[in-house]
């Protein structure tokens, strides 16, 4: 039987421990009896290992020992032991505790499962209850050995120590491997066929043929500093085969993109530019965001590429080049929104329902939509060091389906991506989720592409 620590847990406490390593499962109380004897038989004389409560009210917490647990009867000290907390209540609160290096805490005893002076399990073997088992609650985070940092029993465990499951992992240093994760969505092959099959796909593309369409126009929607203009400059770099920076990014108080753009990709190979159009917009701010009127007129064609946002009015059919009577080629055929996924929990209730309100006013045209999700190496360490598990990462998997229920999506519709940003040196696996995210907004604008040809033929007939 697996632990149930879940991926993010086993990284945490990976980062926690300061070193990368894999936590195997020696002791579990539910499947190996709750004795004594038998965590000792499994436990002892392994190396550092890893407690882990699973309480009755879904709060989960622990400590770490990076001695070994023996039988010698006595109080020992280990200065590099914390305790810690993963869960209140069901919901993701990772905390560390240190020791304070300056008393003994914990226990080696063959009478004793494992023990610290402020978070003990059992003598001889636990109690059992209607729901688990009844641990120690001596000096239970009480903080005398250790740094609690404000937090007490109450707020850890809902002041007791009553369990529906008690594990011990050995820690077991090595790079971190997950490869037994489970897949929360099919991934593609990362490798260089992936790569180059996508590339081509997107070279090799036109619009829907009967359109009459000669560039598909993809438009961009996002809080500032999302990474709209960051995602035209990834797709830009991949086609270069360097770092470039088309657009303008970079840190501001307020957005840097005070133009409507209606960039193209240039490849270089075939030195022309591909069937498609990415658009930059003023991105969602508190005070200075773009304006719904502005909107309108993008998404229905009116506005010149090149317009400048004005901060205080909304255009008008005054603009220099407006376009009255715009065609479909005019119009944009798909709408991207960009979320910073890092920043997706605290997203301020004015920019939450700006993007709902845009949303509405997406749908009300029957332009189809996605979502890209950013900065994904920010909220998953794991994701970090390797972008091909972007699919195993249970935070990703968590912020997908939040972003689904924010902007009112299908989860299919929601992809994460991580643009080039402090990069010098392009990665294929970067490379492979941009450009899968950029096929998927080209084959729904050819949805909407003929969609309209369809409601112009029924129109015709009429």
């Amino acid at each position: 039987m697996d632990g149930l620590l879940k991926n993010r847990d086993r990284i945490q406490l990976s980062e926690w421990i300061g070193r990368a390593c894999n936590l195997v499962l020696l002791y579990k109380v539910s499947r190996d009896g709750g004795s004594a004897e038998k965590f000792h038989n499994l436990c002892d004389n392994k190396g550092p290992t890893v407690t882990v409560f699973y309480n009755t009210d879904n709060n989960v917490y622990g400590g770490y020992l990076s001695e070994t647990w023996g039988g010698t009867d006595q109080w020992c000290i280990d200065q590099k032991a914390f305790l810690f907390k993963l869960y209140s209540v069901g919901e993701w609160k990772p905390k560390k505790f240190f020791s304070n290096g300056k008393s003994n805490n914990y226990y080696k005893s063959t009478n004793y499962g494992p023990l610290f002076a402020n978070l003990w399990s059992f003598y001889g073997s636990p109690e059992k209850s209607c729901c688990g088992y009844k641990m120690g609650s001596t000096s239970f985070f009480s903080g005398s050995h250790f740094h609690m940092e404000g937090e007490t029993s109450q707020s850890i465990a809902n002041g007791h120590n009553d369990v529906t499951e008690m594990e011990v992992y050995f820690v077991k240093d090595g790079p971190l491997a997950l490869e037994h994760a489970t897949l929360w969505r099919e991934q593609p092959q990362w490798n260089l066929q992936t790569f180059q099959e996508l590339k081509e796909y997107i070279t090799k593309y036109e619009p829907f043929e009967e359109s009459e369409v000669p560039e598909a126009n993809i438009l961009l929607i996002g809080q500032v500093g999302a990474g709209k203009s960051s995602f035209l400059n990834t797709i830009n770099s991949i086609f270069k085969g360097a770092i470039s920076s088309r657009a303008c990014t970079g840190s501001a108080e307020n957005t840097l993109t005070k133009s409507f753009e209606k960039l193209r990709i240039r490849d270089p190979a075939a030195k022309k530019h591909l069937k498609f159009r990415i658009c930059d917009t003023r991105g969602i701010e508190k005070a200075l965001s773009i304006k719904e009127e502005d909107l309108r007129f993008i998404m229905d064609g009116n506005l010149p590429n090149h317009y400048i946002f004005n901060p205080v009015d909304s255009a008008s059919a005054k603009v220099p080049g407006f376009v009255k009577d715009p065609t479909l080629k005019e119009r944009m055929h798909v709408v991207v929104f960009v979320i910073d996924g890092s920043t997706l929990d605290v997203l301020p209730e004015d920019t939450l329902k700006k993007l709902k309100d845009f949303k509405t006013m997406v749908v009300d045209r029957g332009i189809p939509q996605l979502v890209l999700l950013t900065k994904m190496d920010k909220v998953c360490e794991f994701v970090e060091k390797d972008i091909s598990n972007m699919f195993v990462s249970e935070g990703v998997e968590g912020l997908v389906t939040k972003a689904a229920d924010v902007i009112g999506i299908p989860r299919s519709h929601v992809l994460p991506v991580k643009n080039y940003e402090k990069e010098t040196l392009l990665n294929i696996n970067v490379n492979i989720l941009a450009l899968g995210a950029l096929r998927q907004a080209l084959l729904f604008a050819d949805d909407f592409l003929e969609n309209q040809f369809e409601i112009e033929q029924e129109n015709s007939r009429r």
